[in-house]
């Protein structure tokens, strides 16, 4: 199974960790290669494949390394042509219709979550049965493209294997990450996440988490966890038996979450302080609540102040998330949410411009929320490229508007990540694929020939 590179904060793909335990739970061989961390020369990818040769290839991508992923399928096809293909992830679950059209290189789409479908596609090819009929999945059927309903079954978190974190170099990764949680009960208009996990929240058990981080502290060294779920804290019950098996247990590492302005307390963020917790990042979006009501937050600026104010007062590190070029935008609410980030008290923010995702609201009807697509390359997706008009603050307007706002915020960069946002009306820089051969390879053939 192979991560296609992308450019961002590097994190360990958690979704290959789970989809290799299924699989080799019932006795099925995987690997697994992140192209962040594990980039091939091209030549050297074609030799790791024709050793191993693998009968299925799994592939996973969001929306704006996609095309990085139809790179590495298309060299797949091109050295195995008989090995099967698989794409997954949130992107290829939105429009499986699409990517398998996008690419003659790829056989099969999982819709959803993948630990079900992909074990029963793996096992059904492996055993050479008839895959066609499989729910959750599409494919090409004489010419014309299927796409099957899904099973709508959900996996029990806990019946999951742990993380083998031995399939990667782990110690290349700044911070491990550990996930919490699946599914969403929220209506963010930008957001696809419970299209593809659910709107169920399906909570790991508490104690499980835990253990998966005494492995991390007591095997791996590590001492810095990131915890990503789709609302750390929307369970405050769940949360306080977290911290406290954390103390019970004497576990001593430092760990960050990210959750809702409305799910926390003075108190519950004091726990998990004393847990452990020392940075907590914050999707606070915007400044007026008008706004927030169009983005489908259902949050108001009193919780949005409260909230960073208790996260202080325990002693943490607060981030927050914020999204402009949105729906109710204007010059004023600009400046209200300019005034709103100089009045909390949050000690970095990352700012970003509204991106319709497919699968999401705001992706399927712009009209309705008063914007439109102004560009349909997915390589612009990053989230710091303007890819939608405001009718109402159309880009003559917003532009120089939010120039302005970006020469007042002052973004200062920190280390592996740097703050793209200003160069929001230019072409990402590239995803490289391959790893290029270093200019001194060809001089030491050379020297060796001599």
């Amino acid at each position: 199974m192979i991560s296609p590179p992308f450019r961002g904060l590097l994190r360990e793909p958690v979704g290959l960790y789970y989809l290799a335990g299924v699989l080799k739970a019932e006795g099925i061989s995987t690997t697994i290669m992140d192209f962040n961390i594990q980039q091939p020369i091209i030549k050297d990818f074609h030799k790791y494949l024709r050793k191993n040769r693998p009968k299925v290839i799994g592939v996973t991508s969001y929306t704006f390394n996609f095309s990085a992923a139809v790179k590495i399928l298309e060299e797949v096809r091109r050295c195995l042509p008989r090995s099967i293909t698989v794409l997954g992830g949130v992107h290829a679950s939105a429009l499986p219709g699409e990517v398998l059209r996008r690419t003659d290189a790829l056989d099969y789409v999982v819709i959803g979550e993948g630990e079900c479908t992909f074990l029963e596609l793996c096992r059904r090819v492996l055993n050479g049965e008839e895959v066609k009929d499989l729910q959750g999945i599409s494919l090409r059927d004489g010419g014309k493209i299927m796409i099957n309903p899904l099973s709508h079954r959900f996996v029990d978190l806990d019946e999951l294997p742990l993380p083998d974190r031995r399939m990667l170099p782990l110690e290349k990764y700044p911070v491990t990450s550990v996930q919490t949680s699946r599914g969403c009960p929220y209506s963010c208009i930008f957001c696809n996440i419970n299209q593809f996990y659910g709107r169920r929240i399906r909570l790991r058990d508490p104690k499980r988490v835990v253990d998966e981080c005494s492995i991390l502290v007591n095997k791996y060294n590590k001492d810095n966890i990131f915890f990503f779920g789709d609302a750390f804290t929307i369970n405050s019950d769940w949360v306080e038996e977290f911290c406290d098996e954390i103390i019970r247990r004497g576990l001593r590492f430092i760990w960050g979450c990210e959750t809702r302005v409305d799910n926390v307390s003075l108190s519950l963020l004091r726990k998990m302080s004393m847990a452990g917790c020392r940075e907590i990042q914050y999707g606070i979006d915007y400044g007026d609540e008008g706004v927030l009501k169009l983005l489908g937050k259902d949050i108001s600026v009193a919780e949005i102040s409260d909230a960073v104010r208790w996260a202080k007062e325990a002693g943490l590190f607060v981030g927050g998330f914020f999204i402009f070029n949105v729906p109710g935008e204007n010059e004023e609410t600009m400046e209200r949410t300019f005034n709103l980030i100089q009045k909390v008290p949050v000690d970095a923010i990352e700012v970003n411009l509204l991106t319709p995702y497919p699968g999401t609201p705001i992706w399927h009807r712009p009209g309705d929320f008063g914007m439109r697509i102004i560009n349909f390359d997915f390589d612009y997706y990053t989230t710091k490229r303007y890819v939608m008009e405001n009718l109402n603050f159309p880009r003559d307007r917003f532009i120089p508007a939010f120039r302005r706002l970006l020469r007042r915020l002052n973004l200062v960069p920190v280390p592996g990540y740097q703050p793209e946002i200003y160069d929001f009306l230019e072409r990402p820089p590239r995803i490289e694929v391959w790893r290029r051969r270093g200019f001194l390879g060809p001089l030491r053939s050379l020297f060796k020939a001599l």
